[in-house]
């Protein structure tokens, strides 16, 4: 495990020194543009969002509130400006798993290791309306099963996506929602609502407060994944790449009953490097 990170390290280190930003008009800008500009999903710009999640786990599966789930993510966002002033945004998600609880007959046992996880995908054509802060995009999300454990592995999923949102002054909010249907797998095909809703608040001097957890429901199961919170954030310079730092504390107040997250921490650093298109 420790050289699979020492090697996730070393891929995010050569991220930032080739794709760093080349000019100084990022050091024009105060850190309050900055920060505000690196909250909208909506423009063309390439920010790597790594995150480090941990989560307790809770439910009605013996066992339950036992089990904890550690996850590393990685998500570049593909952004390509169209001539209509609008963006096709590409953002796969790419994640890795440390020992996740899986239930069987005879209780919860480790997945062992470190696996590489399903990827899930999303593609909206979006933009912003300079004049009056709004937000818009639609386009479709879908998701790979790649996981190296079986036990872990999700089936083929494919449906629609909408983002709305607002920009103020010094805040913004952002709702991005989609349905995904089932396409692969044996039984009853279901569909899972998701979505995510973002809100930020500048404080000054690159500081933000910062609220932007996951959320999904499973029309079959009727499982509700529901948290609330969010956490300090601050934009900084170093050298002439703006990177975003922060942390956010997320509380459950939902999750589905045999199995699901109590609380999560997350653990962000976002540097805004240079589209290498």
């Amino acid at each position: 495990m420790k050289s699979s990170l020492l090697t996730l390290v070393c891929v995010f280190c050569t991220f930032l020194t080739v794709f760093a930003q080349e000019e100084s008009s990022e050091e024009k800008k105060s850190m309050d543009e900055i920060a505000k500009e690196m909250s909208n999903p909506t423009l063309p710009m390439f920010n790597l969002s790594m995150f480090y999640d941990y989560q307790k786990m809770t439910g009605d599966l013996p066992g339950a509130s036992d089990q904890s789930i550690n996850l590393l993510g990685v998500q570049p966002p593909l952004s390509f400006p169209l001539k209509n002033g609008k963006n096709l945004i590409i953002r796969p998600l790419f994640t890795f798993n440390f020992a996740a609880p899986v239930y069987k007959s005879n209780g919860f046992e480790s997945a062992g290791g470190l696996h590489f996880g399903d990827i899930p995908i999303d593609i909206l054509y979006a933009g912003t309306n300079t004049e009056t802060g709004v937000m818009f995009g639609y386009g479709a999300v879908a998701n790979i099963p790649t996981n190296s454990s079986k036990d872990l592995r999700g089936e083929w999923r494919l449906g629609p996506s909408l983002l709305i949102g607002k920009l103020g002054a010094k805040s913004g909010g952002i709702l991005i929602i989609n349905n995904s249907f089932q396409l692969s797998g044996s039984g009853d095909k279901h569909h899972v609502l998701g979505g995510q809703y973002v809100f930020f608040v500048g404080l000054g001097n690159g500081w933000q407060f910062v609220a932007s957890p996951p959320f999904s429901y499973n029309w079959k199961t009727e499982g509700l994944t529901l948290p609330i919170g969010g956490g300090p954030f601050r934009t900084i310079m170093m050298g002439k790449t703006p990177v975003k730092v922060g942390v956010q504390f997320n509380y459950y107040i939902s999750q589905p009953d045999p199995f699901g997250p109590k609380w999560g921490l997350r653990f962000n650093i976002t540097p805004r490097l240079t589209r290498p298109w």
